[in-house]
């Protein structure tokens, strides 16, 4: 069911953000192909390839392909922002707005969904959680509760309605995939920031006391509480580098810096 309706200005947006690497529409032989040709050339660890969306088109039919667009919003492209604010209201209203539920903080995703006509916003809030909630509905004051893709159905702010009706025809599990990415990636950057530990900071030997000694006001750690330090930093960067990872499949310009709302 590929994308035929819209205005001029909507057919221009597909097509600039798509040379951009802005937008995707991640059920069209086009992006199949490019992403089957980069795992095998192990630019990026996916295992969907051309045989998954054949095997969906003899299961399910054809009518999910195309049904999806993605849209990354990186947040210092102004003309993406003002192209997004033209082309649809109650994204003007998310983007200009300030001070309300969410505060500053805008989704760094948006899924389109062509079959329903909802899109639905997603990004990295306060403490680096998850925003996830519809654009209309949110523009016309229904701020809660919030859209949860990632829980069972048994959470209070769960609309289980919503999501089942969104993400029908998302037979790859490609939303929740990249939320459930997106998720990793906020929730070790606030645990590398709560850890704050770099190499350099802490002395090289330990002191009289058998203590290390930081640059900062810290207390002092022995070596099993440096250690642990160690061990926490580098499992945080590990998350961190394959979240990151596992955007960029989808989006290769996305980068750990833009993401973050260094808001904790």
């Amino acid at each position: 069911m590929p994308y035929i309706g819209g205005t001029p200005e909507v057919q221009n947006f597909i097509k600039k953000y798509k040379a951009s690497g802005h937008l995707i529409d991640p059920y069209s032989d086009e992006w199949i192909t490019q992403v089957a040709n980069r795992a095998e050339n192990n630019e990026i660890n996916y295992e969907s390839d051309s045989d998954t969306y054949a095997s969906f088109d003899e299961e399910y039919g054809k009518d999910y392909r195309n049904h999806l667009l993605i849209v990354y919003v990186d947040i210092y492209n102004k003309e993406l922002i003002e192209d997004l604010k033209n082309i649809y209201q109650p994204l003007k209203y998310i983007f200009d707005e300030q001070g309300s539920t969410f505060g500053t903080h805008k989704p760094d995703f948006l899924f389109i969904n062509l079959a329903t006509k909802q899109i639905l916003c997603v990004g990295l809030g306060r403490k680096n959680r998850l925003l996830q909630f519809d654009a209309a509905r949110y523009a016309a004051g229904k701020h809660e509760p919030q859209i949860n893709v990632l829980q069972d159905g048994t959470s209070s702010n769960f609309d289980s309605k919503y999501v089942a009706k969104f993400t029908a025809l998302d037979h790859d599990r490609i939303i929740s995939g990249l939320v459930y990415s997106l998720k990793i990636l906020g929730d070790y950057l606030l645990e590398w920031d709560h850890l704050n530990f770099y190499p350099e900071i802490v002395s090289a030997e330990p002191n009289d006391e058998g203590l290390y000694v930081f640059e900062d006001d810290r207390k002092p750690v022995d070596q099993a509480g440096l250690d642990a330090l160690i061990v926490a930093s580098e499992t945080s960067g590990t998350y961190m580098s394959k979240s990151i990872e596992a955007i960029q499949v989808f989006f290769p310009k996305a980068e750990v810096a833009d993401l973050n709302p260094e808001d904790y």
